[in-house]
């Protein structure tokens, strides 16, 4: 180890107590260099640029110099070592100054440990620093512009030469202040980490939605003081938008310790977010925040560690905040889960634990409420319910629209999550203007595409099939499978795809797409009492008709109850197919007097149009179908007219020509210059899509009809009786019953009167 020069100054007695003022705690103070260095007496142990450089460093305060210069030493490292890690190490605790008492100085040295904090003094940086002094409530008349005017005096803040900071701390005196964690409270209420992390809050609260000036300041201060209640903060009022924001922020929320997220849920669920979209920079190799925004799944995040913790009894008291996250995320599990119900019942748990916290609880933020609203829109539009759906979504467009106009979450989410709604009840008009006004903020925001992409573009599919454009419905089409599977649809995707085959004419293909593709699962679908099934299974069934698979369609109505709702429609498709006019009568009846929305009514009453018409009552078939272009109008569909027979369709579009309702039909799709002679040209170019009824009636029940698909196979009657449930002996009587209604004496006969059905 290297000798101690002889011209070092001695070591202070620092046991001494000492004088609250800016030279007891820090040293003498030289005026200029060569002062400093006859100070310490290193002026031949130190190159000029070396003294200057630790002049700097140190404010020109002798004590700190000179003990480093002693420390460095001592350890036997050069004198000129500049290694910032090991200079701060070899500042001996003693030289960390004492906060404390009520003078002028006291108050300078804690804003000076505010200062010390901020990575970069800029402007901004200056009036957050002002703020945290005020909210620390420091003992002190003296105002913080007078006591930063102090320490610029001192030499202990000093001009910035760079052109972005106003100030900057000399590093020495930083990295002492630094250590100082705490105060005297005589002194303040908070330590400087309190009442930097007091400021940042309260700055990244006022801040307004259309300004992102200074967030990646406050996020790169928060990690120098680690202040990681202010990245909570800061999700709760932005959530994912504070990744556009800030960009930085995805370092920042990666950066909280696994301490800190095991009592956190907001911040667990902020950290998985910084890793999903960190994982999406990866793979996309970009920086740019828009488009990252945009590719990354954060709906899908699911968080095992916090599931159960909602309902946990030993758990310590929630805040309104952590409440509504626990309760989206628990939803959000059941809902990947496929299980609609219990997502819906853990979301009204939540709301009722949210009101008990009682009116002197803070509720929580508008930015978790709306995302516990889009995530409940979520699980009623798959439960069918979609006037409360769209309720609950038109709350979170409206706060988006109001609070974070600028910002895409969860405005764009909300948007195309209404449209979803409108596909299911049948209103096409409302869904266009929300997938509008979701792509034309997508592009203000800078998006090339929809976070909800996919979904938006089995939308706009289906509209496209709505208005006929066949040719922009085989772009989406492509479109669909080039799209990211970010969010389920679950059959949505295929069930437009098999209408679209119908239209090109290629309905037997669209049959072996439902009734051979896993996805679609027509047993359970059957089985859902919802709406938004019904909407599903109606063009399904439609597609099996155009198909000619009348024993496909009896097998999806055995398969079905009452209580569903597009039980009436498949069994009306069934009477038609069969030439039942008074059981069609009937099962429409049931739709059109019930509110399933007008989609459905309009595919009703064109049932009743194609009845009659293929009866030969013209005027009754005209009048039925000025009805179904009431419902087309309202619903902005002509897929109800898509389902007639050809001949129908020819003979009805001529007889009403002139009627208003096709101008009010193509008037609906607004700003896709549709016509009413287009849309009649659309449907007079569609190929046969209906086969007609047979024209000698049979009155068959459900359970008849089945029994005489069953036979046209080559089943032995005791297989048929296993499938039925009942023994042979069983199974022959109602055979024999069968032959009788039918007029047949055989089992062959029958089969064949049945293929004189479907063939007429």
């Amino acid at each position: 180890m290297k000798a101690r020069p002889s011209n070092l100054p001695e070591k202070p007695d620092e046991s001494t107590p000492q004088a609250p003022s800016f030279d007891a705690q820090f040293g003498p103070r030289a005026a200029s260099a060569a002062e400093f260095a006859a100070a310490i007496d290193l002026d031949e142990s130190l190159a000029e640029a070396d003294l200057d450089q630790l002049f700097r460093a140190s404010g020109g305060r002798t004590r700190i110099a000179g003990a480093l210069v002693r420390a460095r030493v001592d350890a036997g490292v050069p004198v000129t070592d500049t290694d910032p890690d090991r200079t701060v190490a070899m500042l001996a605790p003693a030289l960390t100054p004492t906060v404390s008492g009520t003078s002028r100085e006291d108050g300078a040295l804690y804003l000076l440990a505010l200062f010390a904090w901020t990575p970069q003094i800029t402007s901004s940086m200056v009036d957050l620093v002002h703020a945290a002094f005020t909210a620390a409530e420091v003992t002190t008349t003296a105002t913080p512009e007078d006591l930063t005017s102090l320490l610029t005096a001192e030499g202990l803040l000093t001009a910035s030469a760079d052109t972005d900071a106003v100030f900057a701390v000399p590093d020495l005196i930083r990295a002492l202040m630094r250590r100082v964690t705490s105060v005297d409270t005589s002194l303040a209420a908070k330590s400087p980490h309190e009442a930097l992390g007091a400021a940042i809050s309260d700055a990244v609260g006022r801040q307004r939605s259309d300004s992102r000036d200074g967030l990646a300041e406050l996020l790169d201060l928060v990690l120098e003081i680690r202040g990681w209640r202010v990245l909570e903060r800061a999700w709760a009022r932005r959530s994912a938008n504070v990744f556009i924001d800030a960009p930085s922020s995805i370092e920042a929320y990666l950066s909280v310790p696994e301490d800190v997220l095991a009592t956190n849920p907001i911040l667990t669920l902020a950290r998985s977010a910084a890793r999903r979209i960190d994982s999406t920079r990866t793979r996309l190799g970009t920086d740019d925040a828009a488009e990252l925004l945009a590719a990354t799944d954060f709906d899908s995040i699911v968080l095992p560690e916090l599931h159960g913790r909602l309902f946990a009894e030993s758990a310590p008291a929630l805040t309104a905040d952590e409440l509504t996250v626990l309760t989206m995320l628990e939803a959000r599990t059941h809902r990947l889960n496929r299980e609609n119900e219990a997502a819906l019942d853990v979301i009204e748990v939540g709301r009722a634990r949210l009101r008990s916290l009682g009116a002197g609880a803070p509720g929580p933020t508008l930015m978790l409420q709306a995302e516990l609203n889009l995530e409940h829109g979520r699980n009623l539009v798959i439960a069918g319910r979609f006037p409360e759906a769209v309720g609950v979504l038109q709350r979170v467009v409206q706060f988006a629209e109001i609070y974070a106009p600028n910002s895409p979450h969860p405005l764009l989410g909300g948007l195309v999550e209404t449209a979803l709604a409108g596909m299911g009840h049948g209103y096409g008009s409302d869904m266009d203007r929300s997938l509008e006004r979701a792509r034309d903020s997508a592009r203000r925001f800078g998006m090339e595409a929809l976070p909800e992409e996919r979904t938006a573009v089995c939308i706009e599919m289906m509209r496209s099939l709505d208005r006929l454009d066949l040719e922009a419905a085989g772009r989406f089409l492509a479109e669909l499978d080039a799209a990211r599977p970010a969010q389920f649809l679950g059959p949505i995707p295929d069930i437009a795809r098999s209408l679209y085959y119908v239209c090109r004419g290629r309905a037997s293909i669209a049959a072996k797409l439902l009734t051979e593709n896993a996805r679609i699962a027509f047993t359970p679908m059957a089985g859902v009492p919802s709406s938004r099934l019904s909407a599903l299974i109606n063009i399904a069934g439609f597609v099996l008709v155009a198909a000619g698979e009348a024993k496909t369609l009896q097998d999806l109505g055995d398969h079905m109850g009452p209580q569903s709702p597009g039980y009436s429609i498949v069994k009306a498709r069934q009477a038609l197919a069969f030439g039942q006019h008074d059981r069609l009568w009937s099962e429409t009846a049931q739709i059109l007097n019930g509110d399933q929305g007008p989609r459905l009514k309009s595919c009703a009453m064109a049932l009743r149009a194609d009845i009659l018409h293929h009866e030969g009552r013209g005027d009754e078939a005209v009048e039925a179908f000025a009805h179904v272009l009431d419902y087309c109008a309202i619903s902005s569909s002509a897929f109800a007219l898509v389902q007639l027979s050809k001949t129908a369709r020819e003979a009805l579009i001529s007889a009403s020509a002139d009627h208003p309702g096709w101008d009010a039909l193509a008037g609906s799709f607004s700003g896709d210059g549709v016509t009413t002679a287009v849309l009649q040209r659309r449907l007079l170019e569609l190929p046969e899509t209906s086969p007609a009824p047979p024209t000698t009636p049979t009155d068959l029940t459900p359970a008849e009809m089945s029994l005489l698909f069953a036979i046209d196979s080559p089943k032995s009657v005791a297989q048929i009786a296993r499938e039925f449930g009942v023994v042979s002996g069983t199974l022959k009587n109602r055979l024999s019953a069968l032959y009788r209604k039918l007029g047949v004496r055989s089992r062959a006969e029958a089969v064949a009167h049945a293929h004189r059905i479907r063939q007429d």
